[in-house]
């Protein structure tokens, strides 16, 4: 099992303004340039995305660039809160006076994230942003729903930390591929507001996933085996909803933005539509979501739980070890 931090120690790491998300002003976006690898879009693993333009393939990147954004967004909102509060609550939990200190400082950060990228989307999109700080992430009925209930099951049921470790690290993954390789393999170098606000944010994501590791500890992998089988169950139902394209869902809405700002592909708009659709059977789409590289952590949490023995049915790029 992974050893984590103590909780003091990730306050202390927490009081280290150098180990803190500093939102620096942003500048004009230059759209010349994309916005993230393009390993990290969907239509990258289709046939049609080599045979679109450069121009074309450029703003398909940088759309997709700040849904990503909004995903982060989005979880920050619509499921740290009502994850964490309802832990704090929980016995195991409620007796280490610097875990929970260590859980209203991840709250606050994670607010103060949202607002952040929120910022930085509108820098780069400002009339998709004008009035509305999301535009891709208005989720479907169905994860809608989901989200929904996490608060009121995880005071017995604490699933959904498994899926937000695996965010939060995916999140981390980005920001190091941001960094390590600022070239991406047709459109040219990332631009460098985008970033370096996501090289910001790994600082706080990484304390982040020692708290979620502590917790992963408490609240899962101490439960009893009926629990810990029933939690199982109900992550791998998660990862079904949330992990398959659909026409509802934000990549095809990014798709639909593209055609209205670039209308001389709206003859292919059906062809893209059904090519991100097909992606739920892509093995190598899959295991881009999730891989061990990209999750280390996170995986050692999913090999130490017998419960999650055959969970590579439902996460493609998971391989027990």
């Amino acid at each position: 099992m992974t050893r984590w931090l103590d909780p003091e120690a990730i306050e202390r790491l927490a009081a280290d303004p150098a180990r803190r998300m500093q939102m620096r002003p942003l500048g004009t976006i230059d759209l010349s340039k994309p916005f993230v690898p393009e390993e990290y879009t969907q239509l990258y693993y289709t046939p049609v995305y080599h045979s679109l333009h450069r121009e074309h393939r450029l703003r398909y990147n940088q759309l997709f660039g700040v849904r990503i954004n909004e995903y982060i967004m989005m979880l920050e909102a619509d499921l740290v809160e009502r994850l964490l509060l309802p832990l704090r609550r929980r016995r195991d939990v409620a007796r280490e006076p610097a875990l929970l200190r260590c859980i209203d400082t991840m709250i606050e950060e994670e607010k103060h994230h949202f607002q952040c990228f929120a910022a930085l989307n509108r820098a780069c999109f400002p009339a998709l942003y004008a009035d509305h700080d999301r535009y891709f992430s208005d989720l479907p009925l169905l994860p809608r729903a989901l989200f929904a209930t996490v608060g009121w099951l995880t005071g017995r049921l604490a699933f959904a930390l498994w899926y937000l470790m695996a965010m939060e690290e995916s999140s981390t993954a980005l920001a190091r591929d941001l960094a390590r390789n600022p070239t991406t393999e047709t459109l040219g170098e990332i631009e460098p507001s985008f970033a370096a606000l996501h090289r910001e944010h790994m600082k706080d994501e990484l304390r982040h996933l020692q708290v979620d590791g502590i917790l992963t500890d408490l609240c899962l992998a101490r439960a009893g085996r009926a629990t810990r089988a029933l939690n199982a169950t109900l992550f791998k139902a998660m990862l079904g909803i949330v992990t398959r394209p659909t026409r509802a869902g934000s990549g095809v809405k990014v798709i639909h933005e593209l055609i209205r700002q670039m209308p001389e592909l709206s003859w292919r708009q059906e062809e893209m539509v059904r090519a991100v659709l097909a992606l739920r059977h892509d093995d190598a789409f899959q295991r881009s979501l999730f891989s061990r590289a990209a999750m280390p952590l996170t995986f050692g949490v999913f090999d130490a739980a017998p419960e999650l023995a055959t969970l590579a049915k439902r996460m493609v790029g998971y391989d027990r070890r």
